[in-house]
């Protein structure tokens, strides 16, 4: 008996919150310093990290560029230095009272916060329920007309994963007005932020199951 095709495309998504957030700083010193050396290069920064490690004992910092400017007085040459700090944030629900330490930084700006998602596991499961959802769909129209799945001839999977989302903040510190919680990094805008603001960043992904199931008359 020949198979009849029938094609069905299942489409779940899910809403996941960030998992963890990056605070981009720059900060400027007098002192010109590489790799680790560059912590310990401005007073400022090394006085925001350690109030930060007492209520973050899991946050990450890393020197992500260093620039200088060079100005000749009559005394000599003088160059200062402007670093770019990469903070990792795990803790998001103490990601507000972090940002206010850092505004309390005389030589700290606040650049932008980016968020990232974990979301491996929250697609494989999407994935899943799609396929349970393509093949009831298949079997359920097929009964009406006296036909049941019997197999699948072809089959294909795709998703909608988050974006970097992104708060690109304004060249103040970090102080009033609140601002949506994700960006683009085509944003043009940069707002400051409100620093009592509980911090979260939500997006949707989607998982597409696509098949053509192979269907044949049910006998009897």
């Amino acid at each position: 008996m020949e198979h009849g095709v029938l094609r069905v495309s299942e489409t779940v998504e899910v809403e996941i919150e960030a998992s963890r957030a990056f605070i981009l700083l720059s900060v400027t010193s007098d002192k010109l310093a590489f790799g680790n050396a560059a912590m310990a290069a401005s007073e400022d920064l090394k006085a925001v990290i350690e109030k930060i490690s007492q209520i973050s004992e899991s946050l990450e910092v890393e020197t992500e560029s260093v620039s200088t400017e060079s100005s000749t007085t009559m005394f000599g040459k003088n160059s200062a230095a402007t670093y770019v700090i990469k903070l990792t944030v795990h803790e998001l629900d103490k990601l507000g009272a972090i940002l206010g330490i850092c505004s309390t930084g005389n030589k700290i700006r606040v650049n932008s916060i980016l968020w990232h998602y974990d979301d491996a596991e929250e697609k494989l499961a999407l994935i899943q329920e799609a396929v349970r959802k393509a093949k009831h769909k298949a079997e359920q129209m097929m009964a009406v007309i006296g036909y049941g799945v019997v197999g699948i001839r072809s089959c294909s999977d795709s998703y909608r994963m988050p974006a970097v989302g992104e708060i690109v903040l304004s060249s103040a510190s970090a102080e009033s007005h609140s601002v949506p919680l994700t960006r683009t990094r085509k944003m043009a805008a940069s707002p400051k932020v409100d620093i009592g603001t509980q911090f979260k960043s939500k997006q949707k992904i989607s998982a597409t199951f696509t098949a053509e199931f192979l269907v044949q008359e049910k006998e009897g």
